[in-house]
Parts: C-alpha cells; sequence; structure tokens
C-alpha cells in the first residue's frame, strides 16, 4: 500500500525546489517562513497514513484501533459485551432474630470482596440467606465454594458466613479480538432465517457466552455453549442463552435445548532438572499458569492435548534444564476431545530429577 507520509524536511525541499538564487540556508526568511507548514504538512501525511488502518476490522483490530473497530461493528448490529460483577449467596449462620445488615462486606482470604444486597434477620433455624455482588467488575472475582468465609466487621450474634455453591458468573469486557470473530463469523457465514449459523449468533450475543456451536436435526435444535471464561455455562447463563434465541428465532421452528460444554480435567506430573538459579515450587506455578494458558487457547480450538507442546512449554521455562516422565492424567498419550469437551488444568505436580 502507497504511503502518505513525508518528512518535514520532504515538504520544506519539495517547496524551494523551484526557487532560484535565493537565500534558503537555515535562518534564511524562505525557511523560517516555509518551516511550521512544512511541520504541519509532515504531520498530516501521517494522520492519513492511519486512515486506513482505522477504517477496516481487521487493520483496527491488528493497529489497535479498538474504537473504531466497535463502531465497524456496531454498523452490523455488533457490540462489545462489557464486563459483569460476579454475583451468588451466602448462608449466615447466628442467633435467632440477629441481625446482618444490608450492604455488610464479606471477603475472601486472598481479600476479594464483596457486598450484601438487602438486610437479613436470622430465622428461628439459625440461619439466613444473603445476595452478594462482588465489589468489581471481571472474572477475578469468581470463587470455589466455600471461599467467602470472613467478615471484616462483626455482627452481634453472626457466627459464620460462607458460600455453599461457586461463584462463576463474573466476566471480563469482551476482547477485541472475540468481538472481531463474531463480526466474521456475522459477515462470512450465511445467517439466513433460523439456519445454524443464526443460533450460532444469537447465543454469542449473550453476554457470558464465549462459544456456541449449533447441531440442528428433525425438529430439533441443540445449541452447546462454553462461557466466556471458557469453562463450562452455568444454569442461569443456558436459562439466559434459552430466553434470547426463544425471543428471536422464528415461531415453529421445532424444539430448541441449550446444553453446556463438558470439563474434561487435565492434570500434569512430570519431573524436572533444575539449576541453581531456581527452586521448585516457582517452576511448577510458572508451569501450571502456561499449562493452564495453554489449554484455554490451543487446545480450546484444536481440541488435542499434546505432551509434545506440554513438554516444550516446560522446558522453555527459565532454569529447567531437562524434564522425564511428563504424563496427562496418569498417561503417556495425547488427548482428543470431542466437539462437546473442553479442557480445564486440574493438578499439576512437579518432582526432581
Amino acid at each position: 500500500m502507497d504511503t502518505f507520509y513525508k518528512s518535514a524536511e520532504q515538504y520544506y525541499s519539495e517547496m524551494i525546489n523551484a526557487l532560484k538564487d535565493t537565500d534558503t540556508s537555515e535562518h534564511s526568511i524562505i525557511r523560517n517562513a516555509l518551516s511550521p507548514s512544512s511541520y504541519v504538512f509532515s504531520q498530516i501525511s501521517l494522520i492519513l497514513d492511519e486512515i486506513p488502518k482505522m477504517i477496516f476490522a481487521k487493520s483496527a483490530l491488528e493497529n489497535d484501533y479498538i474504537d473504531t473497530l466497535e463502531q465497524r461493528c456496531a454498523e452490523m448490529g455488533i457490540y462489545r459485551k462489557q464486563a459483569t460483577k460476579a454475583t451468588g449467596i451466602i448462608r449466615i449462620l447466628g442467633n435467632k432474630n440477629a441481625v446482618f445488615p444490608e450492604q455488610s462486606i464479606v471477603t475472601t482470604k486472598s481479600g476479594k470482596t464483596y457486598m450484601t444486597q438487602e438486610k437479613i434477620i436470622i430465622d428461628e433455624d439459625g440461619v439466613g440467606y444473603a445476595n452478594i455482588v462482588a465489589s468489581d467488575y471481571g472474572s477475578s472475582y469468581n470463587c470455589s465454594e466455600g471461599d467467602i468465609y470472613i467478615m471484616p466487621v462483626k455482627y452481634s450474634g453472626i457466627s459464620t458466613i460462607a458460600n455453599e455453591e461457586k461463584i462463576d458468573n463474573g466476566y471480563d469486557i469482551e476482547t477485541p479480538e472475540e468481538l472481531y470473530n463474531r463480526y466474521l463469523l456475522k459477515i462470512q457465514t450465511p445467517a439466513t432465517s433460523g439456519n445454524k449459523y443464526h443460533y450460532e449468533q444469537w447465543a454469542l450475543e449473550v453476554t457470558g457466552v464465549g462459544f456456541a456451536k449449533c447441531i440442528s436435526g428433525a425438529g430439533n435444535v441443540k445449541v452447546i455453549i462454553a462461557n466466556s471464561n471458557k469453562r463450562a455455562a452455568n444454569d442461569e447463563l443456558i436459562k439466559e442463552v434459552y430466553s434470547h434465541i426463544n425471543e428471536v428465532r422464528p415461531i415453529l421452528a421445532g424444539t430448541l435445548t441449550i446444553v453446556t460444554v463438558k470439563e474434561i480435567t487435565i492434570n500434569i506430573t512430570a519431573n524436572v532438572e533444575i539449576d541453581s538459579s531456581v527452586i521448585l515450587g516457582d517452576v511448577q506455578n510458572i508451569f501450571a499458569s502456561a499449562a493452564k494458558e495453554y489449554l484455554s487457547n490451543k487446545v480450546y480450538t484444536t481440541k488435542k492435548v499434546s505432551l509434545t507442546k506440554l513438554g516444550g512449554i516446560l522446558v522453555d521455562i527459565d532454569g529447567v534444564v531437562d524434564y522425564s516422565e511428563l504424563k496427562i492424567n496418569n498417561g503417556t498419550s495425547n488427548i482428543t476431545l470431542g466437539d462437546e469437551e473442553i479442557a480445564v488444568i486440574g493438578s499439576v505436580s512437579l518432582g526432581v530429577i
């Protein structure tokens, strides 16, 4: 692609090119008069070179013009999905009629904070339940069962609190790559009245959905989804997707079923030879993080967990000299996933050679 950019010196040289027998030295009148406009023309040419990068979705993504990417997608009716706050329920134990106030703060051991949404009066069995909302947006506020158990402020008659179920409905803002992929899905696949591509697009419109695949048959339509955190969708998200699709799909389009992917836990073990610059615990943590990223990205699309890939990730860690006995789920074979399965990291355990 031709470029518009020219330096200020180039513009100045072109402007004085036709001048004869005229002083154009550094401190001349001509130089002082034309230099400012030369710099302006140079800046304008730089901006002109950026415009083609902004107006096309692919180049906007590649050059980090996210605002213009969003505008381009919005022209097609595709809007960037925003981050959400994780929500859940905590069980409160205490004396009968004890009060747990609205807007009380509860936390995890790591300091993630949540706030109750109503005043709770403990019943005659010594139990109460309160809805909670995370103090900030994003998936980092998702947590496992029992993680929320700390009360920074103690209340009379209240003994303990805890979440009895995991919280997994906090979602990060849609990445530019995910937004662009939805844009491509809409413009490159023939989404006609209620075909499989239409169902996939409808599912992906719902905040929290990161993957959708439609399988249609005689009188039946099944949509398989995963959430934006690349995990199995919870019941709440499944119901939301069903409601949205059922509202926009053609009347009498057959029975609609929404199901979630099945999580396949990947446990990894290996022995490593390390040098004196690192300790085993740090290597294990780095490897666990890298393996999780590998499962969430490469394996998420290829549906194959490769021993060779995991070995490459392990040996590339600074301080790792070699490895042996690398196993996935106690086996030495690659794992191939079905269309309705996703891999999630389980335990990662490293020993020393």
